[in-house]
């Protein structure tokens, strides 16, 4: 618990070979007292993906914290994966629990950051949802370009989430991946602060690898509890609610973790040092 409110980490699970990597952190953090539960929510294909759902249950096995959630039955499957992890909301209810939520492939999680990330989201009950500063998104990389902690020599990035650099261009990740790398083992992530908070005005399309939220936002909607209309998650947070509520989203900056790759930059991404070094640091807590 964090300030007298529960604290669930969620997944919309189905990749091992980098949830392998963020569970050491979630543990990590679940042993400091910080987190209250894990939920992998299971957005996985019924087949294809054996290995990937046995370790979710050997997890679920291992620790008493670690939960599995299946798709609520009875909702439509949509063919793109993806669309389908807005049903999780509908688990998202206690109007007093902090829900934040992780990609499967969030490689890395300051020590700092889920404290960070809760307090902030309780101090700004007004927005939708509170973002870190995530490594490896876009509109994150532009910010971070402006105040000189990402150099623009990687790459100029625009302020757009699936920007032709800072979406697309597996360099550019590689290139900021190892800036970060290199600052997690000298000890000195902190020295990537902002030290302010940034408003993602209302409408703005923001990639969701991270972000907090109140059960309290979902427990009242119209549709009944949890039920997002549009059903698509990343619209609902960034675009649609944002407009609804007349309130920004908001980005701070004293909270990092870092996003493995999107699929334009994968190949790319896999073929260099990057994943193996993340896993050194996490096999090292």
């Amino acid at each position: 618990m964090i300030d007298g409110h529960k604290v669930v980490v969620w997944t919309p699970y189905g990749r091992r070979d980098t949830y392998s990597v963020l569970v050491q952190y979630l543990r990590r953090d679940v042993e400091r007292g910080l987190i209250d539960e894990v939920w992998a929510y299971m957005n996985t294909d019924p087949s294809g993906q054996e290995d990937d759902v046995a370790y979710a249950h050997e997890l679920a096995a291992q620790y008493s914290w670690f939960q599995l959630k299946e798709r609520p039955a009875g909702v439509f499957i949509h063919g793109q994966k993806q669309r389908n992890t807005g049903y999780a909301y509908r688990y998202m209810t206690d109007p007093d629990t902090v829900y934040i939520r992780m990609d499967d492939d969030l490689v890395y999680v300051h020590e700092d950051a889920v404290e960070n990330l809760t307090r902030k989201r309780l101090q700004m009950p007004h927005a939708t949802a509170v973002f870190p500063a995530i490594w490896n998104n876009a509109i994150v990389s532009w910010f971070l370009q402006q105040v000189g902690v990402i150099p623009k020599e990687f790459g100029a990035c625009e302020p757009y989430c699936m920007d032709a650099m800072g979406w697309a261009n597996g360099q550019f990740a590689v290139d900021i991946h190892r800036l970060l790398l290199d600052h997690i083992e000298a000890g000195t992530v902190s020295e990537l602060y902002t030290y302010q908070d940034y408003p993602i005005k209302p409408g703005v399309q923001f990639s969701v690898s991270c972000f907090a939220s109140l059960g309290s936002l979902y427990q009242g909607l119209p549709a009944g509890p949890g039920i997002l209309v549009p059903d698509e998650e990343e619209h609902w947070h960034t675009v649609h609610q944002p407009q609804v509520v007349d309130s920004p989203n908001i980005l701070i900056g004293n909270a990092v973790v870092s996003h493995f790759t999107f699929f334009p930059q994968r190949a790319i991404v896999l073929a260099s040092d990057v994943l193996d070094r993340y896993r050194a640091l996490a096999e090292k807590l």
